[in-house]
């Protein structure tokens, strides 16, 4: 290589620099000469004869600063880590082709930082482009050769994310409509706990217990079932005789005008075993007057439940019932015999509307089958768009006034009273709380009359407040009958002292007929786990994506945010 050095100018202050290869020179004062593409040796006037040949080396010349007394060349090499300077100092380091800076130069470079955000900006999505498990992404770039593969790939990353997008509205919108299944299923348990047996008897008074006042009897019957004006005419009670009619009912009334157990209850059994039917029966108000109650809550908080661990009809409740037309009183009803209600202790008897029916000279078998029901509380709705109230929860307070437990049966009978009380001013005898009881008049005329309007209105049961509770079990009677007794026994219970035996006389047994229990659980039908592995697969078939790809899209994100609060930063600094 044939390298001309120029010796510089005699002036210190205004050396000219001369490179020359071959036939191409460049001057460093200022007129600067290109096509330096050849290896070439760098040299100096004072250390010309000490530098040695340098060959193969690519070359790249920095304009020198405006300032001729302070001028800082650098050169570069492009395959080796050393950076040599005309001056003769050696910088490392420079593993690539770049431009370094003179001094002068250190502060345009601070000013160009937001153009240098920007470019990182850039890098930090292309390298999530091309790096990204995302399928599908990678090829919509718009630096490849092919721009339509580029307009294909992007069109169809698109339609797939805003599927994705709208498959996962769906999904959770669906979820925070929290919907249900019902999930049922047999349980075989060895023994279970037998319920509550309410019974009352068709005539809730018993005549010869009613009180002297004039024509009662014919009151009663003339605002029965079979009433009527034409019939039977109602009494002129704005008379002076009639004056009793217009006096308050004593308190006492209920008790004092109801059949007692003796007069009910001949003989009770359980599992084969004598029962003392005074001591297992419980006396109990109802809207149809005094009701008897077998195996009641209060008999079992203060005794424990009455386990049965045998199945059919030898085993179970076993009651020969009197009937006793004799005492019956006109009322609602015609039939002779007993309402039997089957149902669990911390539910009240609805005493009205459930239950079925027993006449004397009949045998009546009722298997029953226990169903216990599950409900999710709020926000997962029952029954379509009712919610249920979970009595079971610490935090739940009974709101009813009259009745110790909760259930809906309670609820309702408490918001027909006092729907009636607040329409005729008084209570009936049947009713609980200490409000004016109302006098025979008025207690036929007006409340009787509005308790029944109740229970046929539909649109005004349902302004009350009474939703089901979450966990409640019901029982279900499936009924036998046959004549009672036969002949062969008459002789028996006429030495009893007990005759016309099939008008008056009448035997129940209730037994379960299997230990199956049937569970009704209503369960979430979807859980978080479903609506995450949902969405994992919506995300996959979409677009190949998984849950890490969310990190590495949020890791993106981040960066990003961190160089655009950087660059605000400074924006904020230069300004102050």
């Amino acid at each position: 290589m044939n390298t001309n050095v120029v010796k510089p100018s005699s002036n210190p202050l205004n050396r000219d620099w001369t490179i020359s290869k071959r036939s191409e020179r460049i001057n460093i004062t200022g007129s600067m000469k290109t096509n330096v593409t050849s290896p070439e040796v760098v040299c100096d006037s004072d250390n010309d004869l000490n530098r040695k040949e340098k060959e193969k080396m690519n070359t790249t010349v920095v304009k020198p600063s405006s300032n001729t007394l302070n001028r800082d060349w650098t050169f570069f090499k492009k395959s080796e880590k050393s950076v040599f300077n005309i001056t003769g100092r050696v910088k490392t380091n420079a593993t690539s082709r770049e431009v370094v800076c003179d001094s002068d130069n250190d502060l345009n470079r601070k000013e160009k930082n937001i153009d240098d955000d920007n470019c990182n900006i850039q890098l930090l999505w292309s390298d999530f482009r091309d790096n990204t498990t995302m399928h599908g992404l990678k090829n919509a770039n718009l630096k490849q050769r092919h721009r339509l593969r580029c307009c294909i790939w992007a069109v169809a990353f698109v339609a797939m994310a805003c599927s994705l997008i709208y498959t996962t509205f769906e999904q959770v919108n669906i979820y925070f409509k929290y919907p249900t299944i019902l999930n049922t299923h047999v349980q075989t348990q060895t023994s279970v706990k037998f319920p509550a047996v309410t019974f009352c008897s068709a005539s809730p008074l018993k005549k010869q217990a009613l009180p002297d006042i004039p024509d009662l009897e014919y009151f009663f019957l003339s605002h029965s079932v079979i009433g009527s004006n034409v019939l039977t005419p109602r009494l002129n009670l704005s008379l002076s005789e009639y004056a009793k009619y217009h006096l308050p009912i004593s308190a006492s009334w209920v008790k004092d005008t109801a059949n007692r157990i003796e007069d009910l209850f001949l003989i009770c059994k359980f599992d084969g075993k004598d029962r003392v039917c005074k001591s297992d029966m419980e006396a109990i108000i109802t809207p149809v007057g005094v009701c008897y109650t077998f195996n009641s809550r209060n008999y079992v908080s203060k005794n424990g439940h009455i386990m049965t661990s045998q199945t059919g009809s030898t085993s179970g409740l076993l009651l020969y019932l009197l009937v006793n037309q004799n005492s019956y009183v006109y009322n609602d009803i015609m039939t002779a015999g007993f309402k039997v209600i089957i149902h669990d202790q911390n539910d009240e008897p609805d005493v009205i509307d459930k239950g079925f029916f027993v006449s004397q000279g009949f045998s009546t078998f009722a298997s029953i089958h226990k169903t216990e029901y599950q409900y999710l509380p709020s926000p997962y709705k029952m029954n379509g768009d009712q919610f249920c109230v979970d009595t079971k929860s610490p935090e739940y307070k009974n709101p009813l006034q009259y009745y110790d437990v909760y259930s809906k049966t309670a609820c309702r009978m408490e918001c027909k009273q006092n729907h009636v009380i607040t329409i005729c001013g008084c209570r009936s005898p049947n009713d609980k709380g200490n409000y004016t009881m109302c006098y025979l008049a008025k207690w036929m005329e007006c409340y009787k009359v509005e308790s029944e309007r109740f229970d046929q209105n539909g649109t005004v049961q349902g302004m009350c407040p009474c939703p089901t509770e979450c966990e409640y079990n019901e029982y279900q009677a499936r009924l036998s009958t046959g004549y009672f007794p036969a002949k062969n026994y008459d002789f028996i219970f006429n030495e009893l002292g007990i005759t016309n035996i099939r008008e008056n006389l009448l035997e129940l047994v209730i037994y379960f007929e299997s230990f199956g229990v049937l569970k009704v659980e209503q369960k979430p039908e979807y859980s978080p786990e479903d609506i995450l592995g949902l969405l994992g697969g919506q995300m996959g078939l979409f677009l190949g994506a998984s849950l890490l790809t969310l990190t590495e899209l949020i890791e993106v994100i981040l960066l990003s945010s961190m160089v655009v609060g950087r660059r605000m930063y400074h924006r904020i600094v230069k300004k102050t």
